[in-house]
């Protein structure tokens, strides 16, 4: 792994705004096409949750194995990168996919949503170990994401900040 990719892993919360901002790009077009053409209750618990993860997978394979990020990453600053340093490949951008939109699916079916709901939870929190932030799709795919957003170079980064000056007549040295 480069350590420029190491020194710029992307925070949690990035990541969480980016991937609501794909889940809106995806889910509300499935949402309301299902809701028009099937009854409420069908659309609702059948064929938005399939069809969200078939269309979300294809959303973000494509995007991630094309450009190396989704709409939603590329407006908060992150790129997708293989473990090399490299896009990643049609396969990683495949498996990463497939673990993230894989749950939706299996919402349908009882006890197996439970579980997917379990599952979703526990992938996304391995964002808090480890100091790559990978969830188990990254760790699976071989990924990791970076912040690309530009930083100048003598601007402070969170543990620094700039000196404080001292009040004429204070008694601190």
């Amino acid at each position: 792994m480069t350590e420029e990719a190491v020194d710029a892993v992307a925070e949690p919360s990035q990541r969480l705004v980016a991937r609501i901002i794909d889940t809106l790009i995806v889910g509300v077009p499935i949402g309301t096409g299902a809701a028009e053409l099937f009854p409420r209750e069908t659309a609702q618990t059948v064929v938005a949750p399939i069809a969200f993860a078939v269309v979300f997978f294809l959303y973000e394979a494509v995007q991630l194995a094309i450009w190396g990020r989704t709409v939603g990453k590329r407006l908060t600053g992150l790129r997708v990168i293989s473990v090399t340093g490299e896009r990643p490949t049609v396969v990683q951008a495949m498996i990463r996919s497939a673990i993230y939109a894989l749950p939706p699916a299996a919402r349908p079916v009882p006890v197996l949503n439970v579980l997917a709901a379990i599952f979703w939870l526990a992938e996304n929190g391995l964002l808090f170990e480890g100091s790559y932030r990978q969830a188990l799709h990254d760790r699976a795919a071989g990924t990791l994401v970076i912040d690309v957003r530009p930083r100048a170079l003598d601007e402070p980064g969170p543990a620094e900040g700039p000196e404080l000056a001292e009040e004429p007549g204070s008694d601190q040295p």
